[in-house]
């Protein structure tokens, strides 16, 4: 069954996100929007108190759908209601407070105005109305009004209530609301994907044919990892995950369709954005998402037939560049986890060797760092550690960008970083010449795919002991070794 479709042809995107605006805030300012209309003296057509009512229902007299709700009284008192339209699916569930909403707002009419009490339907639309809706309450009483064409300028429509000649001005909204179908009350749903059960995500956006494929594993504090394994081997940054887990928690409040035939019209057969969870247990979970347009897009989930409607701000970080989304350094370390650093640069080397005891900070008093044999143990005479500036230039090295096919003009590194740690495992860090700024980074003897600036390598902060290069900050190490007063060596 179509609902919201019939409204939006042929923009169908542009104006069913108004549409979509529109009601959400008229259905969610209900009982403030009576008293509001109330306070500015405006006429009241039709009002009722939840409690009286039994029924309502809605003839679209253009398209013949019926749209029922019918209010009952649980035993502790309070409403029931149930959504008995056309299209009612009985495999369905409907929301309670959605019905409640329709049922409160469609009962509840304050006119902007009174424009004519002569009975001439005709010229207001009102003699083959678009909208009939009948009231029944729980005294018996049963009470019809009709809305019409609408206003000019659309910003109202006119509706009058049978057996009456007065004819008034009512808010534009009403209609809109006046051609909810069953889609319109489903309840809202939770994803709530259990990493336990995910092995590997997807994430692909269509704007810069970005594609990440990462494995998921969760720590024993029940901490989510995601590791890049397509189109490189990398960590994922928590920017990643955060959006991963917008997915995977995301809540469906509004659904617009349940007929999935027509994806395309919907921006759904080539999606913006697409994710794909694949379960350790067998199969998959695959959503897609139609491009961003004025804070909402339209979604689809393989399998369950029914498109729906979230805000932006639900797919937090879908937008996020590349970097972003994946660990920011090339080789980032703990400093308790590390025995020794090699480098070399032409013909220049030096080993950097550093034990710290688990648990605490490279700057300890228990522990020892050396350079080349030296001890490395010295800082300015704010309590800057030079030793410190090393590792955290070295550790903290960050990704230029990302080239999936190097260019290589040299058939060996210009400079190298080896890394040993406490378990003997060996890793090595080569860097070829990109160009006069940039290098490319091969780890073990693989292509990363990434590229660094040569800034990170060369560049020498000065007095911004923040801001080194690892080169220069070992430049800067070994010369406050050599002289250095009593441990400390100023800029």
């Amino acid at each position: 069954m179509k609902s919201v479709k019939n409204l939006i042809v042929p923009s169908i995107i542009l104006l069913f996100l108004a549409v979509f605006a529109i009601v959400y805030f008229a259905i969610d300012s209900i009982r403030n929007k009576k008293a509001a209309e109330s306070e500015i003296d405006s006429v009241k057509i039709v009002s009722f108190e939840p409690s009286e009512i039994a029924s309502v229902n809605v003839h679209n007299n253009v398209t013949g759908y019926n749209s029922k709700v019918v209010r009952t009284v649980n035993t502790d008192g309070t409403g029931k209601y149930e959504f008995l339209g056309d299209d009612v699916d009985p495999s369905e569930r409907y929301s309670g407070s959605k019905l409640a909403d329709y049922v409160e707002y469609m009962t509840n009419i304050y006119a902007d105005d009174k424009v004519s009490s002569d009975g001439n339907f005709a010229d207001f639309g009102l003699d083959n109305p678009r909208f009939t809706v009948t009231i029944s309450t729980a005294a018996g009483e049963t009470v019809i009004y009709n809305i019409g064409n609408s206003s000019p300028d659309e910003n109202y429509a006119y509706a009058n209530v049978s057996g009456s000649n007065d004819i008034y001005t009512i808010y534009s909204t009403k209609v809109l609301i006046a051609q909810y179908t069953s889609v319109s009350f489903l309840d809202e749903m939770s994803l709530n994907i259990d990493y336990n059960d995910i092995k590997s995500v997807h994430f692909g956006r269509k704007s810069d044919g970005l594609s990440l494929d990462a494995t998921v594993s969760v720590s024993a504090s029940g901490i989510s990892v995601f590791d890049i394994y397509e189109p490189y081997v990398h960590p994922a940054s928590g920017y990643f995950g955060n959006l991963i887990d917008s997915v995977a928690r995301l809540t469906i409040t509004e659904f617009v369709e349940t007929n999935t035939n027509d994806l395309a019209g919907y921006g759904l057969s080539d999606p913006a954005y697409h994710f794909v969870f694949t379960r350790i247990s067998g199969g998959t979970i695959d959503i897609s998402f139609s491009k961003m347009n004025d804070g909402y897009c339209f979604g689809y989930i393989k399998g369950i037939n029914k498109i729906f409607a979230i805000y932006d701000y639900q797919l937090d970080g879908a937008n996020l560049q590349e970097l972003v989304l994946i660990d920011p350094y090339i080789c980032y370390c703990y400093v308790n986890d590390i025995k020794y650093i090699n480098g070399k640069y032409g013909d220049q080397t030096f080993k950097f060797e550093i034990d710290v005891p688990n648990g605490q900070s490279i700057t300890s008093e228990n522990s020892t760092i050396t350079l080349d044999g030296r001890n490395a143990k010295v800082s300015d005479s704010y309590g800057r550690a030079y030793y410190s500036i090393l590792f955290e230039s070295i550790a903290c090295i960050k990704i230029g960008g990302v080239e999936m096919n190097p260019k290589l003009g040299a058939s060996s590194p210009e400079l190298s970083l080896s890394f040993q740690d406490k378990n003997y495992n060996t890793t090595v860090y080569d860097f070829y010449k990109r160009d006069e700024s940039s290098y490319y980074v091969y780890k073990n003897g693989e292509y990363m795919h990434f590229y660094v600036y040569a800034e990170e390598i060369f560049n020498d902060g000065g007095t911004d002991t923040y801001n080194y290069g690892f080169w220069k900050a070992y430049e800067l190490l070994s010369k406050a070794i050599t002289e250095n007063m009593n441990g400390i060596y100023d800029l």
